[in-house]
């Protein structure tokens, strides 16, 4: 049973981390800098993994975004799953346009691969998870998950207070709706913020999911937090940071 539990701890705070920020494209917004950064995940006051996040931009506005997930050393005996999602596509001043996303979790006795291949030029994407491939339609504006997290940035600096974004995830185009309900100062490992703070928009759900971006920072999210239907709580701190993404005044 604590095995089973740590493991749906740590895949839903890195849920909550990769794919409830989720935004779609804001026209007019500043490109973004090349960056890594360091989560710390946790439940409660129990610290049970890592989370890396790094951004790679050529000069003709192609991007590779990453993360990699691992549990923290003292629970590795119990929880040995580990996670990498990687979304490749193009980013400029209008926007992001993914072109291909892999999530592999790998590691544990629940292992899973599934790549999203983007076509453009018929505004579908084709699935491949594990031994089944499908295709679906999507719109304009379209995004994978690990590419949402980019687009939050960009729906901030675009001054969004209210968003309703669409993703491409499990073969199905889903719909997030978020809303900006406050500002607050956080004390955080990686140094004090002022944040803006945003509240995921759910029906019908006793789920609750909040998300502290810093202007400072580009508008990195730097804090998630989410409560489950079973009332366990999750979070994610912002440990380390490039410079590259501090904002100059």
């Amino acid at each position: 049973m604590l095995k089973y539990r740590c493991r749906k701890i740590t895949l839903a705070l890195i849920g909550a981390l990769l794919a409830t920020a989720a935004f779609a494209t804001a026209p007019q917004a500043a490109p973004l800098p090349e960056f890594e950064a360091s989560f710390k995940l946790s439940r409660g006051s129990l610290r049970i993994g890592t989370s890396t996040v790094s951004l790679d931009l050529d000069k003709d506005g192609h991007y590779r975004y990453e993360t990699r997930s691992t549990p923290s050393r003292w629970i590795s005996w119990l929880l040995r799953d580990k996670l990498h999602e990687l979304s490749r596509g193009y980013l400029d001043a209008s926007g992001i346009r993914p072109d291909y996303y892999r999530y592999q979790r790998s590691g544990g006795v629940r292992e899973r691969e599934a790549e999203l291949h983007f076509d453009w030029d018929r505004h579908s994407v084709k699935n491949h998870v594990d031994d089944s491939v499908w295709k679906m339609d999507i719109p304009e504006g379209t995004l994978d998950r690990l590419a949402s997290q980019l687009g939050v940035m960009l729906a901030l600096q675009a001054d969004k207070t209210e968003m309703s974004f669409n993703i491409a995830d499990g073969g199905k185009l889903r719909e997030y709706n978020f809303r900006v309900v406050a500002r607050e100062t956080l004390e955080l490992p990686a140094g004090t913020f002022e944040t803006v703070k945003l509240v995921k928009v759910r029906r019908n759900t006793k789920r609750e999911t909040y998300i502290w971006c810093a202007p400072e920072l580009g508008y990195l999210p730097v804090r998630i937090w989410q409560r489950e239907k079973d009332d366990d709580e999750y979070q994610s701190d912002l440990e380390s940071f490039s410079e590259s993404l501090r904002v100059k005044q």
